[in-house]
């Protein structure tokens, strides 16, 4: 490597080279073009990228075609770093964009040096009973819900103010507790793991959690059934030492009388020592059954206030907020037809602008409109694929062709016998029910729309060039049909 050559100019170089051994320039425009140079110090180049999807469709993707170019100009030795793009929001004003490194050693790298690799750290789990006692808070919160990346819109603007006054003054406002309820992917979660993060920006001495009501569950039985009987008492004061207190989904108590009876002793310790108490669910306290009358009504004390569908500008805005995070700029013309045609929830928003890349990546095609159209109807437009067969019914028949157990479909096992199954199952998932791509990857065992996408290229490629693949394709294809 030559001394003379500054970081920016050798990864440029790297640049030409992958663009040459790249298949399309859309391809190379999506995922190379956003990657920014930030320091080569001591052998280790460190790179920015703009999301957690861009990186890890980098390393699964291009890692070989990336370490070649590194090689050839970097020499030896050189180790890699990529580090994702974090903003805050304090009193309103954006501030400067915060670099946030999250790396864990990984040997497949060049000359099998140890590089860092971008991923969850390690932490503290306070989810282990023994954990409970020790007197450490860690927030478990997700890093890239701030407020700077909620789109705010009339169907979420009393909630966004509501969560920063939270934020500013945790525990002293009229909005303690705060409720916040809305149906599934409308950002509530996004909006409470916000409250979190500003107020750990800016009072960093405060302890803050952020839990779902099905983790806290399993925390309290885990508590119950320790052979040590100071563990539940353990578990409560765990949770009355916090400054604040996030729930998330609380519909999931109902019905545990026990865990209820835990969370109204904490409630009541942190209500009466002004610490904030933050919840979420997908109904209002109203509507909730089997809970204690005297938990529900504490839930009623400081505000209740929903989060509904956004409406169309709002819905504009939350793609271009998350295009921009993607590093991606899409045609107006793609943009408004998102915006119109996707009116159910955030989530699928962002499912559809993740599968779109997936599938200008996968296909090398652009992204346009009629890209954006394909993928809509796949995605969105239900209705017009009735629910004729059950995914169960065709996840048995594609079973007992291949001779397997359907837990093996959900292991992690690469091996052909069992990821050709699974291809299977998904791309008849999508030809004959009524699932989206994300809730045909969720029966698998949480995949996600790119790897559902890939899956049913790959059935299609395997019926034009396998001839006995074609036989079993047919042979399924007609027994569902018969069912």
């Amino acid at each position: 490597m030559s001394e003379s050559y500054s970081p920016q100019k050798l990864w440029n170089n790297c640049l030409s080279f992958i663009k040459d051994n790249i298949q399309s320039n859309s391809e190379f425009d999506i995922w190379f073009k956003p990657i920014k140079v930030l320091e080569l110090k001591n052998k280790q180049l460190t790179l920015r990228v703009p999301s957690h999807f861009v990186y890890e469709t980098l390393e699964e993707k291009y890692i070989g075609l990336i370490n070649s170019a590194l090689k050839k100009e970097f020499g030896k030795g050189i180790r890699l770093m990529y580090m994702i793009d974090s903003n805050s929001v304090v009193n309103g004003q954006v501030s400067p964009p915060k670099i946030e490194a999250r790396g864990v050693p990984a040997t497949n790298t060049i000359n099998n040096e140890p590089s860092l690799r971008l991923g969850k750290s390690k932490n503290v789990n306070n989810a282990e009973v023994d954990g409970f006692n020790k007197g450490y808070f860690h927030p478990e919160l997700n890093s890239e819900y701030t407020f700077n990346n909620f789109t705010e819109g009339e169907s979420n603007k009393l909630a966004r103010s509501v969560a920063l006054e939270v934020a500013k003054k945790p525990g002293v406002t009229a909005f303690n507790p705060l409720f916040i309820h809305s149906k599934v992917g409308l950002g509530k979660t996004h909006l409470v793991n916000a409250i979190g993060l500003e107020i750990k920006y800016k009072l960093p001495h405060k302890s803050v959690i952020y839990v779902p009501s099905e983790k806290f569950t399993g925390q309290f039985v885990a508590a119950t059934m320790s052979k040590d009987k100071n563990k539940v008492n353990d578990f409560i004061h765990f949770y009355q030492q916090l400054d604040v207190l996030i729930i998330d989904d609380l519909q999931f108590i109902t019905s545990k009388e026990k865990t209820q009876e835990a969370l109204y002793n904490i409630f009541n310790y942190l209500y009466q020592n002004n610490k904030q108490i933050v919840m979420t669910a997908d109904i209002p306290p109203k509507e909730m059954e089997d809970i204690e009358l005297r938990l529900l009504s504490r839930f009623k004390w400081g505000l209740t206030t929903e989060i509904k569908k956004p409406g169309f500008v709002t819905r504009k805005n939350i793609i271009l907020q998350k295009t921009k995070n993607l590093g991606l700029s899409l045609d107006v013309s793609v943009i408004d037809y998102l915006a119109e045609k996707i009116n159910t929830n955030i989530r699928d928003i962002e499912g559809a602008i993740i599968s779109i890349l997936a599938e200008s990546s996968f296909n090398k095609i652009p992204i346009n409109i009629d890209l954006a159209r394909s993928v809509v109807s796949n995605l969105i437009n239900e209705e017009r694929r009735p629910n004729k067969i059950p995914f169960q019914v065709i996840e048995d028949i594609v079973v007992q062709f291949y001779n397997i157990d359907n837990k093996d479909l959900r292991s992690k096992s690469k091996r052909r016998q069992i990821v050709e199954p699974r291809q299977v199952i998904m791309y008849f998932a999508n030809k004959y029910t009524n699932l989206s791509m994300n809730k045909i990857g969720q029966q698998l065992g949480k995949l996600n729309h790119a790897t559902v996408i890939y899956s049913i290229k790959k059935v299609e490629d395997y019926r034009t060039s396998d001839p006995l693949f074609r036989n079993i394709f047919e042979a399924i294809n007609e027994k569902i049909k018969d069912y």
